[in-house]
């Protein structure tokens, strides 16, 4: 910190002897030069080098302005104004904060022309500090006059600031911080504001009913055109110079509607009449003003009448913009309207500039107000934008909470269908169960127990009825045991319940059984019906015929599976059609099961022999 000091208090001793020689020039001497042509000649004239015409005069000076005659334009001589400097010793640059004019601006050390301004004539280089290096050469020795030509266009007038003539250490940071004031800084914010302007149009493409990102985009281009004519250094325009000022002129009047609209958004307070008034004499004045023969030819030399005509409109704006927040109790539009209402002293003020009434070391002010003016914007917007966000994320979060509350009663709700399906599943099998236990054992024991008191049965025939309950209570069993859509499973637990009872009775049982596709309807139920149908049919061939060996095999067949039980050797019975059998009721049952199941059976005898076929569907329905 210490050696920072020392450092400064340094470089301001050294800069003390340039500091005394003050190189700030605040007068000079001035003429005229009397037909004289639009080109800069390479050298100062013979007549300007007699004292004879100059005439002192303190700086800032400027000569008047006045509507141009018809006949007055660019094209037309000009008028041409010399004014000579008085150079402090070891003078080697000239800085000129401003000078304004329509026309251009030549400099001259010792004589010989050291700058002279390029491009229009019109939109020049007049908001750009000057700055000329007036030696010859790097090392050239330091000039003893300078003179500054300025051509003007006629009835225009002119003003120069005061000068600066020094060394180039003593003046560049001043020409350096003016330039970025009043040029650079102009520019840098209006590309900025354009850059923003299009993240705003792409957020208007994708949300089109809000249309304040759409004015937002079109006000940062009309003020980029606006801000144009402040930046222009010596190159000329792209378009010709009627149309250039054409748009930058009529583009600080929509600009002004462009406001007035945007605050329409924030205020929340229509006005009709007054928008559609706004609309149409800014209209009408672009209209007006456009560069065609039959109009006005000469736009330049009506500047102050049109920026006065668009400084009334905006005061119109502003007062409507203050009293519409105020009544809508709308701070941000309070804001707005505020500030949009610096814009009419700042308006006076620019064109008493441009009329040369006002100190030309000034800067023109109205650029300074559209930065303030699109950071209120910007700041409206970005609160508008995250609004949205967090409205968003407030709603995604309720609905959040919803679903998630949805969620749990759902998930309530399904665990007590489940529950209720468990329960009348389990209800639904205990009454099966209990069916099939009356219809079945209980029927056969009830048959013995009445047979027992009677007095009719035999032991023979107690055993056998006993060991048929026995069968009926091990196939429900089986039943129960989960199947997994396997018939063959189902058809190895008869096999593995008879065939002691078959060994018995000297029957052989050859199992010719293949593999089959599931059945996902085979459920326990289902499953008892196959049983008790495999199971009558053994059993009456066992009661029935006299067979020695009985066949089991299955297939695939028809879009379904096919079961078939064969004897080869007995006395073949066929129940008949209609539903009565003639070896009882079991074998009706067994018709009644195979519908039941979906499927179909068939009985077929031939001398010696018989078969029983079972078909059953891969699936319910087919």
């Amino acid at each position: 910190m210490v050696k920072a000091w020392c450092w400064l208090l340094l470089q301001a001793l050294l800069a003390w002897p340039a500091l005394a020689q003050d190189p700030h020039v605040r007068s000079a001497q001035w003429r005229t030069e009397p037909g004289a042509a639009w080109d800069a000649p390479a050298t100062v004239p013979a007549a300007l080098a007699q004292d004879a015409g100059w005439q002192s005069t303190d700086l800032p000076h400027h000569r008047p302005r006045s509507l141009a005659e018809p006949g007055s334009t660019v094209q037309a001589p000009p008028e041409v104004v010399w004014y000579r400097l008085s150079v402090p010793p070891g003078a080697t640059h000239l800085y000129l904060p401003r000078w304004q004019t329509i026309g251009t601006v030549a400099v001259y050390a010792d004589g010989r022309l050291a700058y002279r301004t390029g491009g229009s004539r019109v939109w020049n280089s007049f908001n750009r500090p000057l700055w000329v290096p007036l030696a010859d050469g790097a090392a050239g020795p330091p000039p003893a006059a300078v003179l500054v030509r300025m051509a003007s266009q006629q009835g225009v007038g002119g003003a120069v600031s005061t000068a600066w003539l020094g060394s180039e250490d003593a003046l560049l940071w001043r020409y350096r911080v003016r330039l970025w004031l009043q040029s650079d800084l102009v520019g840098l914010t209006a590309a900025s504001f354009v850059v923003i302007g299009l993240f705003s149009l792409a957020v208007w493409c994708v949300r089109r009913r809000e249309s304040l990102y759409a004015l937002f985009f079109v006000t940062s281009v009309f003020n980029a055109l606006r801000a144009l004519h402040y930046t222009m250094g010596d190159l000329p325009p792209v378009l010709p110079d009627a149309w250039f000022g054409w748009f930058t002129v009529n583009s600080l009047g929509w600009t002004m509607v462009c406001v007035f609209l945007f605050s329409f958004h924030v205020h929340g307070h229509p006005m009709p009449l007054l928008k559609r008034a706004i609309v149409a004499v800014v209209a009408a004045l672009s209209a007006f003003t456009l560069p065609v023969p039959l109009l006005l030819p000469h736009l330049d030399a009506i500047l102050p009448l049109v920026y006065a005509a668009i400084t009334s409109l905006t005061a119109v704006v502003a007062l409507s913009g203050l009293w519409a927040s105020w009544r809508a109790g709308s701070r941000e539009g309070l804001v707005l309207s505020a500030w949009f209402a610096l814009t009419v002293p700042v308006g006076v003020h620019d064109l008493l500039m441009m009329d040369y009434r006002a100190p030309m070391e000034g800067v023109y002010l109205a650029p300074y107000v559209a930065i303030g003016l699109f950071a209120i914007f910007l700041a409206i917007v970005w609160r508008r934008y995250v609004g949205a966000i967090r409205t968003v994320e407030v709603v995604n979060a309720g609905l959040e909470s919803q679903l998630a509350a949805r969620e749990r009663e759902l998930t309530a709700s399904h665990e007590q269908l489940r529950a209720l399906e468990r329960q009348q599943t389990l209800a639904a099998e205990r009454q099966r169960m209990m069916q099939d236990m009356h219809d079945g054992i209980g029927s056969s024991l009830m048959s013995a127990l009445r047979m027992a008191e009677r007095g009719q049965a035999s032991t023979a025939e107690m055993a056998q009825v006993l060991k048929d309950c026995i069968d009926d209570l091990k196939l429900a069993i089986d039943s129960l045991d989960p199947a997994d859509a396997d018939l063959l499973a189902l058809l190895a637990a008869v096999r593995f319940r008879l065939a002691p009872r078959l060994k018995a009775a000297g029957i052989a049982l050859a199992w010719n059984v293949r593999d089959l596709p599931p059945l996902p309807w085979l459920d326990p139920q289902s499953a008892l019906h196959v049983l008790r149908i495999v199971q009558e049919v053994l059993t009456n061939i066992l009661k029935h015929t006299r067979a020695s060996a009985i066949d089991v095999a299955t297939a695939v067949q028809d879009g379904g599976v096919l079961v078939r039980i064969r004897d080869d050797d007995g006395n073949a019975f066929v129940p008949a059609e209609g539903g009565a059998a003639p070896h009882g009721q079991g074998l009706l049952n067994v018709r009644h099961r195979a519908q039941a199941l979906g499927g179909r059976c068939q009985w077929a005898a031939w001398e010696g022999g018989g078969e029983f076929t079972l078909w059953l569907p891969l699936a319910r329905g087919a």
